[in-house]
């Protein structure tokens, strides 16, 4: 059997870098570089948390029940008018 042969590279392909040699540390300290102002950045207001001062007021009655308290007649309505099948009839149901 022939050994395998490799296709050719694409021709887009980049060229893999050069190696590099490895860069042997400096034996003096390099001069502190002068220092520049920072960017400048846009400024955002942060808000702290803030507890609330008091209780709030119980001003009437709670939403949950007056949810309930309008949906559930509406929804039992609904279920008992309703219209039956005929075939309910024979079995004896209503």
């Amino acid at each position: 059997m022939p050994p395998a042969e490799r296709p050719p590279p694409p021709r887009d392909a980049p060229e893999p870098p050069p190696e590099k040699a490895p860069e042997q540390a400096p034996k003096t300290a390099p001069a502190p570089a002068a220092r520049t102002k920072p960017e400048r950045r846009q400024v955002v207001a942060v808000r702290n948390y803030r507890r609330a001062t008091g209780k709030p007021e119980d001003s009437g009655t709670p939403l949950v029940v007056l949810l309930l308290v309008t949906t559930t007649p509406a929804v039992l309505a609904a279920a008992l008018l309703r219209p039956r099948s005929r075939s309910a009839g024979g079995r004896g149901r209503a």
